[in-house]
Parts: C-alpha cells; sequence; structure tokens
C-alpha cells in the first residue's frame, strides 16, 4: 500500500525514530535493519498501517532532507523571524532569491518547520548547514584564528573587525551588493596614524603564508575527524576479528552511535579492540 503520511503519522513516525536513535540504533545515517523493524511493528500498532522497510527509510531521507534545508534557511534569516509559525519573514523578493540559493525552502514560506525538536534528535549530528565545514576540492584550508593573530600584528591594528557582514537588499536596492568586509586600518606605534598601503600588503601576503604553512596541521585534523568516524571504526571491528553477525560486531553497532565511544575504540591497541568488545556484549548482555 501507498504511504500516508498525514501529520499526525508524521509526529509519531519522528517519535518512534527518536525512540531507536536514543537506543543507539543509528550508526551512520540510518537506522539499522532491526530499528527499522521495530518502528515498523510500533507505528503499526498505533496506527493499524502497515509499511515496508523501505516506505519507512524513503520517509527518513525526506524528513533528512527537509531538516537540512531547514537548517540553513534559519542560518539565512537576516533579521525576521515569525515565532508563531516558526519561520522566516521577509518580502517577496528576499523568498525568491532563497528559493534559488536553498531550492526547496519555499515549502517553509508560509509554515515552518514541524516535529523540529523530534528532527534535531535525528539528524543534527549528521547534518550540516554549510557553515562549518572545509571543502577538500577548494584549495588551501583556512588558517586557524590563532594563526591569523600570530601573522598580524593585532597591536598595531585599530577597529578590526574580521567577520563578514551580511547586508540584506532593502525593496528599493534588490541589485546591490550584499557583502561587506571592514578589515580596520593600520597604524604607527607611536603616532597612531594610518601606514601605507604597502604595509597593508605585507600584512595580507603574511597571511597567505600562514595559510599555507597551517596545511598539514588542519589535514592532520581532518585525518583524526576521519578516524571517529563510523565507517573507520567499524572497518576496525571487521579487522579485529569481529565478524558481521558476530555477538562483537553487533555490540559494536549499538555502541559506536556515539561519538566518544568511537574515539575511545579508536585510540586503543589494535590488540585490545576484540577483548573490549566481548566485556561491553556480557556486561550489556550477562549469560
Amino acid at each position: 500500500m501507498a504511504a500516508e503520511w498525514t501529520e499526525d503519522n508524521t509526529r509519531i513516525i519522528t517519535e518512534l525514530f527518536v525512540e531507536q536513535v536514543r537506543l543507539g540504533n543509528r550508526p551512520n545515517t540510518h537506522l539499522t535493519p532491526a530499528a527499522y523493524e521495530e518502528v515498523a511493528r510500533k507505528f503499526k500498532m498505533l496506527t493499524s498501517n502497515e509499511y515496508k522497510q523501505s516506505q519507512l527509510k524513503n520517509k527518513w531521507d525526506k524528513l533528512k532532507g527537509e531538516y537540512g534545508i531547514f537548517k540553513r534557511l534559519k542560518m539565512q534569516t537576516g533579521g525576521g523571524w515569525n515565532l508563531e509559525k516558526n519561520t522566516v519573514t521577509q518580502d517577496a523578493e528576499w523568498w525568491k532569491k532563497a528559493k534559488k540559493d536553498i531550492p526547496g525552502c519555499g515549502k517553509f514560506k508560509k509554515q515552518g518547520l514541524r516535529n523540529e525538536e523530534n528532527l534535531k534528535i535525528m539528524f543534527e549530528d549528521i547534518t550540516s548547514d554549510g557553515t562549518d565545514h572545509w571543502n577538500p576540492t577548494s584549495g588551501v584550508p583556512p588558517p586557524s584564528s590563532e594563526a591569523l593573530a600570530d601573522a598580524m600584528n593585532v597591536d598595531d591594528i585599530q577597529d578590526l573587525d574580521n567577520e563578514d557582514t551580511e547586508m540584506q537588499p532593502s525593496p528599493g536596492n534588490a541589485g546591490a551588493s550584499t557583502s561587506v568586509k571592514r578589515l580596520g586600518k593600520f597604524v604607527h606605534e607611536g603616532s597612531r596614524k594610518p601606514k601605507t598601503a604597502m604595509v597593508m600588503q605585507e600584512q595580507i601576503t603574511r597571511i597567505a603564508d600562514v595559510a599555507v604553512q597551517s596545511q598539514s596541521s588542519f589535514e592532520s585534523f581532518i585525518r583524526a575527524d576521519d578516524a571517529s568516524s563510523v565507517k573507520i571504526v567499524m572497518d576496525a571491528v571487521i579487522e579485529c576479528g569481529a565478524n558481521e553477525g558476530s555477538d562483537e560486531h553487533y555490540i559494536a553497532t549499538e555502541l559506536f552511535a556515539k561519538k566518544d565511544l568511537r574515539e575511545i575504540f579508536m585510540h586503543m591497541s589494535v590488540g585490545s579492540h576484540l577483548a573490549w568488545l566481548c566485556r561491553k556484549y556480557d556486561h550489556k548482555y550477562p549469560k
């Protein structure tokens, strides 16, 4: 039968999904097959609707997409927010541009995301708003704020503001530039008067040098992040002898939904992995 997702059915399914996430049954971006079966069983009890695992997975994917879109939309408000409707308060011109920048956001023009708290539990740690991730194909990674501070003599800078300031276009000036960056001005230590453009160019060059020098440290950071990912950890589980279908592999799928446990596992010696998983299984499921 075709899935019928009324508001009540959607609320119920998100509550059941959240229950499985809290039980640790989401080892990566989706629930385990057993978790989907449990959701389907309880959903049938509550609604009399019997859905296949594929239908539940499709609903999960759709909800994840909607949460990601709404998360990006909330980052772009630039001002008005309607608390009653839980969505952006902006004019038609703003929404016209937003629909191009964030495909699919138009559905939230009159009413915000429903069941947002449940969706946050389901997807927050596996959904990006695009503001805190470096794209490896974009070239040299950005330097850290500490590195920038070392490159620039901050004692010689007056009124430094290194944040991008978003300027929302007014209805009568929709074509105007929407980004302004103020870098402050460099001044002499004694006279506090502006230096020449040459000095500013030298400082900018020093910042670029720091960015290049920081590449290796950023690559190390990204490698460390990958090491704690579910895929890497579960590969390590297989390598230590915990084959799929074993008790040790099963307990790993439960434990490693939590990032801190993944990190602990990856910091252990390889030779201790299997024994640790055995103890974890025996502790949770004593014979």
